[in-house]
């Protein structure tokens, strides 16, 4: 029975009298080979109460009141009370010959009859004491025993099966409670888990949201909040916590093994020793990067190495470490050199407290590093993952070092081997099995070439790779390709690459490798390895790599048309924007830029913030109170320009509010090329004055706005005000406006027309000069439209501080919801993953994302369309020329010798074109003999074909001009021109030659 005395409990004086850590406790079983149990039966009830305090714990049932005369649960300080009574009894035995832990005892030896001593010792003082054990909870002379959830042996310390048994059917938390509970029994085992930190990050991060004050987190649900990774480390914990290893027992008379490593993801650190020639953990720590920490410029990798040996040993391990002899191994080389080297304020308290301990640090590779630098990292993947690699996939070496795997070393000739994980059987059995190379090997193996009919049936891969003829040979029965090197005549031995290895090849040479571009990845692969197509795969790979396409910007940047922001009369659109100056000399640095589009006349306020209230102010007293409320308020995106009270304010005026797109300046040119202009004037200003700038800023727009402006020829003070202003050189030429004769009325009339005049000339010029900047500006843009439903990428402008190696795209996916009409520029575009948040941006911000292909294409497929005779002897080094003459469709076959190759039913009706050429016709059409075709022919040459006068005409099918040429092949002979098929002539005969 339990009594609720949280009010009780709220007004006693807590007993600081400490509980045993268990972590410390469990290290005394050293050497302990024997173990036995005893759990007193309810003990709290068997401490007597003191007669004053039994009233204190008086509680009210329906039958009356009653009072404790033996301790109850529930109060405070009930646990510090009982373990007072258990350590007076036993506390010269605690940690020697047994453990205590509340009413928990574990009596251990190293032989029985030490332990029937200890037993007898422990049992008199329980009679004595009158405290009485439960015997269905007791367990004597055993080798291993349950122990506060956990198994204790005398091989060492390992989680309770019955505890954990739990944990692989604990379901996924719904609530913040349920996901505390499980991240407070996970903490209990945190130091049997490899990288706890790193692994409950996740889930502690999401605590943290939803942490603190209630509504914090209105409208969004501890379900939708839930995220995949949170998923992935709530069942990673689930799984670390059922395959906990057994820890090794602390022996304090050798010498400790201590390994750290840091990351900017955590810090780790492994306690070991060695036990029976084997070093064996004693206890995992790791934790998470504070704040300052995170900071890469204020933490070196060196600093942060140095973070995580401090924290290990002054805070995670001091009690095994202080006074005991340590070997530190660390996978930072610098560190290793700490007693020699220049530290630094911060460095050197950490080594004042390092001073204490006594230790040796020695450097060690990361790969030999592998338990802490996994600890802070990521960790070591579990030997069922390598088995679900595809057969014949070599193993990246990042894989290799987390795993423990020895690279195979082979010998190479003049580069290091692609595929260090394969050895020369497995590279035979692979290339045995590979579809496109069985076609050619099969031949390769008989020492002749394959015959008209053979090649017939080959596919258009086994005829590229049939061309290298001349260049393949065999080494250890692998077949390779035999080139030179272009820099010199070293001959190099490209591996003929099975299909199946393309993937892990590219993955190597391009995304370990520092995912460089087309040309640096294609020869990286060209000096190891060879397959027909090399040059497009690896082009295409490069393009579809999603990390390029985030992390790199492409060439030509995308552009869009010019967009033009015109107005048909004055104070119709006021453009407004802010330029940052050098602080003056009363702290002034913002200046409020008001522009009318159509006269071109500008103000400049200057403020001293940028805050949406100065902004209101400043453009109703600056503006509407003197030439009045506009029609439209044009500005970009900043929180000063879009916010409520700017936007009661146009409600209020009944002004229209627009607005650019996102990091697009140019949506209000205006404004900006004012900016421009204002910081020339302001430049040329006597160094004296430019720290007033202030007080010279009304001069400085007045002489802006009293000058003929480019793109109206006309001055903007008089389209503003009609007439033009008096300037002080006026007086001084003795230039007087002439009074107008006649009445008012005959003023108004003559002020009305030359106004009119000039707004007409105004537009016209204006309309003109838009017209002029849009087709300079639109000649330079390669247009490439998207259309909705298309995948991009955003322009990535929201990075802080440094950001010269960020990526320069967002890795979100966006989807195109809305494309503009032809010539628009304004996309409106949506995340793929949450289509409801729409954003409109400017073309140039966007990116077209290549998708990887999801067809994969069989190359062992037959393919019937493709000429038939393929040289064998060596060709040019460069792909293209390789596929020079590998066609699409059904060829036509110029040299007679050749027509036998192919059916009639393949090729179809042929007429003649001109002298040489064939044609198709609809109709049977008329028979040719074979001895007039040969003979109507002029002299063969050593080319392959031999072309004449006449072009090819292909058939008018419905699919005519509709082939999408996947495979970047060339157009065949019957979409050339005349020009174009005498130069590929002279091509083909000085890089072929027929069979010998």
């Amino acid at each position: 029975m339990c009594v609720d005395y949280r009010q009780l409990n709220a007004k006693t004086r807590r007993d600081a009298f400490p509980l045993p850590r268990i972590e410390e406790s469990l290290d005394a079983l050293t050497g302990a080979c024997w173990f036995s149990t005893m759990d007193l039966a309810s003990g709290y009830n068997q401490v007597p109460v003191t007669e004053g305090d039994k009233p204190k714990t008086a509680f009210c049932t329906p039958f009356g009141l009653f009072e404790w005369n033996r301790m109850p649960f529930g109060l405070c300080n009930a646990p510090s009370t009982f373990q007072r009574l258990m350590e007076r009894l036993f506390g010269d035995q605690q940690c020697h010959s047994l453990l205590l832990y509340l009413d928990d005892i574990v009596v251990f030896s190293s032989s029985i009859a030490q332990h029937m001593e200890r037993l007898e010792v422990v049992l008199s003082r329980l009679e004595r004491e009158g405290l009485k054990a439960k015997l269905g909870k007791c367990a004597f002379l055993r080798q291993e025993v349950k122990y506060l959830g956990h198994v204790i042996s005398s091989t060492g310390v390992a989680t309770d099966p019955s505890k954990i048994e739990a944990v692989a059917q604990w379901p996924c938390p719904s609530n913040v409670t349920e996901l505390r509970s499980f991240l407070g029994f996970a903490s209990y085992y945190r130091r049997f888990v490899e990288g706890f930190a790193k692994l409950a990050a996740p889930l502690h991060k999401l605590v943290g949201e939803f942490a603190g004050v209630k509504g914090k987190h209105a409208g969004r649900s501890f379900v939708s909040a839930w995220s995949a990774g949170c998923q992935e480390s709530f069942e990673g914990l689930k799984g670390k916590l059922t395959t906990a290893p057994v820890l090794a027992y602390a022996d304090f008379s050798k010498p400790f093994i201590l390994e750290v490593d840091a990351s900017h993801q955590g810090l780790g650190a492994v306690l070991s020793q060695e036990c029976e020639g084997k070093v064996r953990p004693v206890a995992y720590a790791s934790r998470s990067l504070r704040p300052t920490e995170r900071n890469m410029s204020n933490y070196s990798s060196m600093k942060l190495e140095f973070v995580a040996l401090k924290w290990a040993m002054t805070e995670k391990f001091r009690e095994y470490l202080l006074g005991n002899k340590c070997v530190v191994f660390t996978d930072n080389n610098p560190l290793s050199h700490l007693t020699s080297a220049k530290l630094g304020a911060s460095e050197q308290r950490w080594a004042a407290q390092l001073a204490d301990f006594d230790f040796e640090i020695k450097y060690r590779s990361g790969k030999s590093n592998k338990n802490a630098d996994a600890l802070s990292r990521r960790h070591p993947l579990e030997p069922g993952v390598l088995d679900g690699l595809v057969p014949g996939t070599a193993i990246p070496e990042s894989l290799r070092q987390l795993t423990g795997l020895d690279s195979v070393e082979v010998v190479t000739q003049c580069v290091v081997s692609t595929l260090p994980g394969f050895s020369v059987g497995d590279l035979r059995s692979l290339q045995a099995a590979d579809p496109v190379i069985q076609e050619v090997s099969r031949f390769w193996r008989l020492g002749t070439c394959p015959g008209p009919e053979e090649r017939h049936q080959m596919t258009k891969a086994a005829l590229v790779l049939l061309r290298q003829w001349g260049r393949l040979m065999e080494q250890d029965g692998v077949l390779y390709r035999r080139v030179h090197c272009p820099s010199g005549k070293e001959e190099v031995l490209q591996l003929v690459l099975p299909t199946v290895l393309k993937p892990e090849v590219l993955r190597q040479l391009h995304e370990q490798h520092g995912h460089q571009g087309i040309e640096r990845t294609t020869e990286l692969v060209r000096q190891r390895c060879y397959w027909p197509g090399l040059s497009s795969d690896v082009e295409r790979w490069c393009q579809e790599c999603d990390r390029c396409q985030v992390a790199k910007d492409s060439r030509p940047r995308a552009q869009g048309f010019m967009g033009r922001l015109l107005s048909s009369r004055p104070n119709d659109i006021l453009a407004v924007d802010f330029t940052v100056l050098e602080p003056t000399s009363s702290g002034i640095e913002n200046v409020l830029v008001m522009t009318d589009v159509f006269s071109k006349h500008t103000l400049a306020v200057p403020t001293r913030d940028q805050r949406a209230e100065t902004v209101a102010q400043a453009l109703v007293t600056e503006w509407f109170y003197r030439f009045g409320v506009p029609c439209r308020l044009h500005s970009d995106q900043g929180r000063n320009f879009e916010s409520r009270l700017i936007y009661q304010l146009c409600n209020f005026y009944g002004v229209e509010k627009s607005r650019t797109t996102p990091y697009h300046p140019a949506g209000n040119g205006q404004c900006e090329r004012f900016n421009r202009t204002l910081h020339n004037l302001l430049r040329t200003l006597p160094v004296s004055r430019k720290r007033d700038w202030e007080t010279c800023l009304p001069q400085v727009v007045f002489s802006y706005n009293s000058t003929p402006h480019q793109a109206t020829g006309e001055i903007p003070h008089f389209l503003m005000f009609g007439q033009e202003p008096r300037l002080p050189i006026d007086f001084l030429l003795g230039k007087d406006l002439q009074p107008t004769e006649g009445s008012v009325h005959d003023w108004v009339l003559e002020h009305q027309t030359r106004l009119q005049v000039a707004f007409a000339g105004a537009r016209e010029q204006f309309q003109v000069m838009a017209d002029r900047r849009k087709a300079q500006h639109d000649q330079h843009v390669r247009d490439e439209p998207l259309v909705e439903g298309q995948l991009v990428y955003l322009r990535e402008y929201g990075v802080r501080g440094r950001h010269k190696i960020q990526d320069l795209w967002s890795p979100v996916v966006y989807q195109v919801t809305r494309a503009p009409k032809e010539g628009g520029v304004v996309y409106t575009i949506a995340p793929v993953n949450d289509l409801a948040k729409v954003r409109n941006v400017h073309r140039s911000l966007l990116k077209n994302r290549v998708c990887k292909e999801t067809v994969a294409v069989d190359p062992g497929s037959p393919s019937r369309d493709l000429v038939r005779d393929v040289p064998s002897l060596p060709v040019e080094e460069d792909e293209v020329d390789l596929l020079a003459l590998v066609q699409e469709r059904n060829p036509v076959v110029a040299r007679p010798e050749l027509r036998g190759l192919v059916s009639e039913v393949e090729l179809g009706p042929y007429e003649w074109v001109g002298a040489m050429g064939l044609a198709p016709v609809n109709g049977p059409g008329p028979q040719v003999p074979e001895e007039e075709m040969a003979s109507s022919q002029p002299p063969q040459s050593e080319g392959l074909f031999q072309v004449g006068e006449g072009v090819l005409r292909r058939t008018r099918r419905v699919t005519a001009g509709r082939h999408p040429n996947p495979h970047h092949l060339p157009c065949s002979a019957g979409e050339m021109g005349r020009a174009s098929l005498q130069q590929m002539q002279g091509s083909v005969a000085g890089i072929f030659r027929p069979w010998d």
